[in-house]
């Protein structure tokens, strides 16, 4: 039997009523300005706020009579808000979404085709590579990605040169032998986020896993038991063998990071999120692409794009302002992150020193996130056997066994 992705949310009376907020929200919105051909509605995350005011006003001038209204929503909401409007089919016209649940509304034909976006002003190879085709089934493109980031290794610089080490670990053998000559005292080599979203620890496994032969293929991990050893050895096996910190148990991303800028954390795979609060904290940071076994590593891509719903009474003029917004100049200015497109990685705020190797990491070796829900399905499980190894509890070489058999039901059928 398959296992179930766990997509389900239980609403209790709270939920159904917060569901029914959102549906009169989502009718008012369409209601205010669904009769109007010259008005586009357009639905964006607080933090693209003020870059997407900007950009509306650019537009605007350059489109004499045509009105762009936004919508501000927020991470914790956009899941819901998206789900309660295209089921309904009251609908803005343009969603700035996760990446993540596109193909989940794609497979209930509720998104427009935007394939006819893509061409000679947006080439597909401009974008990070195999980005557009994650977005692609059965042969049409439902979103168009602006928004994309991965981890690279962040390290602190001092540590490193206390410990006599010159350059970042470049292959896995380094990796584990600068952290083994970082953990002294009170500083360890690096950690794990244990604790928190499964997603995040099953992210870092993927990751070393991708980067020894495994892949990613329509949205769907292909491991095979060789190279989920060595990725659960990589992890499990560190903390196991001292020189990985045993309290991630405890941590989640955000507590890793706080260790890194009070230098108890020497190295470890993070965000630009994570370089940007370091230097504002006037931390010591520096970085460099993920290692891989014999070379750069493989990082897993993970963003946001605009989508266009099927039932959206303006779908020219929505697809008109999604190409506005898919321009290079316009990707920059409203990304926090990286761009999608590798051109738009050209504009200065993405080429400063700590960026660089997210650029290299973005550009070279990276692939996108899977997103079938099956995989959804399965992270709590892989979760747990990573932790097994980590306890002591199982070998890499079982938790191998037992992963690839977790995989291979959640697919099965």
């Amino acid at each position: 039997m398959a296992i179930k992705a766990r997509t389900g949310v239980l609403l209790g009376a709270a939920g159904v009523a917060v569901a029914a907020i959102a549906a009169t929200v989502i009718v008012n919105v369409v209601q205010n300005s669904g009769d109007d051909e010259n008005v586009v509605t357009w639905w964006v995350p607080d933090w693209d706020y003020d870059a997407a005011v900007a950009l509306v006003d650019q537009y605007e001038a350059d489109n004499s009579g045509v009105t762009v209204d936004i919508i501000q929503t927020t991470g914790d909401t956009v899941a819901n808000r998206t789900a309660v409007a295209l089921d309904s089919g009251n609908v803005p016209d343009v969603i700035t979404e996760s990446i993540s649940r596109v193909r989940t509304y794609a497979d209930k034909d509720q998104l427009a085709d935007l394939s006819d976006l893509f061409g000679a002003d947006a080439p597909k190879d401009d974008f990070a590579p195999g980005l557009v085709d994650a977005l692609t089934f059965d042969g049409k493109t439902y979103a168009m990605p602006y928004r994309w980031a991965t981890n690279a290794l962040i390290y602190n610089p001092e540590l490193f040169e206390a410990a006599g080490i010159d350059t970042p670990p470049a292959t896995w053998d380094e990796f584990i032998d600068d952290a083994k000559a970082l953990t002294s005292g009170d500083v360890v080599g690096t950690a794990w986020p244990m604790q928190g979203e499964p997603s995040d620890l099953t992210l870092r496994f993927l990751e070393f896993a991708v980067s020894d032969g495994a892949d990613v293929v329509d949205g769907a991990p292909e491991l095979d038991e060789a190279s989920t050893q060595a990725a659960v050895e990589m992890i499990g096996g560190s903390i196991v063998d001292g020189w990985a910190s045993p309290s991630s148990f405890e941590l989640d991303n955000t507590a890793i990071r706080e260790l890194f800028l009070q230098g108890r954390v020497a190295m470890y795979p993070g965000g630009v999120f994570d370089v940007a609060e370091a230097q504002a904290q006037g931390a010591p940071i520096a970085t460099a692409v993920l290692p891989g076994p014999d070379g750069p590593g493989t990082a897993l891509g993970v963003g946001w794009a605009h989508l266009v719903p099927a039932e959206s009474t303006h779908l020219d003029a929505a697809k008109d302002f999604v190409a506005f917004l898919a321009e290079p100049e316009s990707m920059a200015a409203l990304t926090l992150t990286f761009p999608a497109r590798i051109s738009a990685s050209d504009d200065e705020k993405f080429q400063t020193p700590e960026r660089v190797a997210y650029a290299e990491q973005l550009a070279e070796y990276s692939v996108p996130a899977p997103n079938d829900p099956r995989w959804t399905g399965s992270v709590q499980a892989v979760h747990d056997q990573i932790q097994e190894v980590a306890l002591g509890r199982k070998t890499a070489e079982q938790a191998a066994t037992d992963i690839q058999q977790i995989v291979d039901q959640a697919f099965a059928g």
